[in-house]
């Protein structure tokens, strides 16, 4: 209760002071059409995964992707700097290190921050698309672990709009909430009527 009474205050004296807090509130619900968005290859050429962007929020950096594979596809060992929540729709997948478990239709994976895996599609079950929701950076790393790269919601933004220009397909900002992320510009703007 106490906690409760201190930020309270700090609120009070924040409002006082004239400062605009608008940031901390909803702007309202969000919808982006899963059929706006494009799969795009992400990772190894070789290793056949595709992402779906379909939300990045630059405020507290969570990126939201559907992941796709064909069966016996990899993503690179990577190590996680936030949590990570995966949800599996279709497919089954898990990670080399991790042999005791198989991700499949309808089951919860909660990545902790820190782990250091191998995702990969079984190849028993068929494409697999699981929706993940990232927090933070993933560290891509190779055989000795050392840092290949680092994936965040701008970088693998920047990915998302590569894409489309590159194959020539409208670019949908996808960034919530919208004036978190004035550096990026999204060359393309969809208005209310052609939603």
């Amino acid at each position: 209760m106490k906690l409760l009474y201190i930020i309270c205050f700090c609120l009070l004296i924040a409002v006082s002071d004239g400062k605009n807090y608008d940031f901390l509130l909803a702007n309202g619900p969000t919808h982006i059409s899963a059929n706006n968005t494009y799969f795009f290859p992400w990772g190894n050429p070789k290793s056949d995964i595709k992402l779906k962007l379909l939300q990045v929020d630059p405020h507290t950096g969570l990126w939201i992707t559907l992941l796709r594979g064909g069966p016996g596809s990899q993503l690179g060992i990577h190590r996680h700097y936030d949590q990570v929540y995966g949800y599996t729709l279709k497919g089954a997948w898990g990670y080399r290190e991790h042999p005791e478990w198989l991700s499949k239709p309808g089951d919860i994976v909660h990545e902790t921050p820190g782990s250091v895996h191998t995702l990969y599609i079984h190849q028993d079950y068929g494409d697999s698309e699981t929706l993940f929701f990232v927090w933070g950076a993933l560290e891509f790393l190779d055989e000795s672990g050392n840092t290949n790269y680092i994936e965040d919601w701008r970088s693998i933004s920047q990915k998302y709009v590569d894409y489309c220009e590159k194959n020539n397909l409208p670019i949908i900002d996808i960034t919530y909430p919208k004036e978190k992320a004035p550096d990026i510009e999204f060359k393309e703007k969809i208005s209310k009527n052609e939603l």
